[in-house]
């Protein structure tokens, strides 16, 4: 019997690797569309004086983030899609294996965790690590499967 805990897990690892393959999947096929994608950041308000004062609204980070895509190359767009894609559906094979109460499932999710942070550097570099595709968030999840480990056979 699966606990209420092992299947909210579930549930959100299937709503990430989702939403994941689809991202992926849309930049692998448009990465001309993605590396255009324009910058959305912080908006000057004319009032400069009262910005200065305010080192949050004063200091402003043009790298990367979820705002800016990186890189703005359409080649390593698609690069860092691939790994993206990969490590979805990596751990949705994990994920779908321990929903199933599956110890193997844990194993392959960990491996998938694992190329969703080694494969970025490879294809794109350390700058990648801004804009991992929730890899940190899947790290601890992987703990909290851990946890599950004694209900799974």
């Amino acid at each position: 019997m699966r606990s209420q805990f092992l299947t909210i897990l579930c549930v959100l690892s299937f709503l990430s690797c989702g939403w994941g393959l689809a991202e992926s999947g849309i930049a692998l096929f448009n990465p001309n569309q993605v590396a255009q994608t324009p910058y959305t950041g912080h908006k000057d308000t004319g009032t400069g004086e009262e910005d200065r004062r305010d080192p949050k609204n004063f200091y402003q980070d043009n790298s990367a983030n979820s705002d800016n895509p990186t890189p703005a190359d359409p080649y390593l767009v698609q690069q860092q899609s691939r790994a993206q894609f990969a490590y979805s559906l990596v751990t949705l094979i994990g994920v779908v294996l321990m929903f199933r109460l599956r110890k193997l499932g844990f194993y392959i999710y960990v491996a998938g965790v694992l190329l969703g942070i080694v494969m970025p550097i490879y294809f794109v570099g350390f700058s990648s690590l801004i804009t991992s595709f929730g890899v940190f968030g899947s790290v601890l999840f992987a703990v909290m499967y851990g946890f599950c480990l004694p209900e799974m056979k």
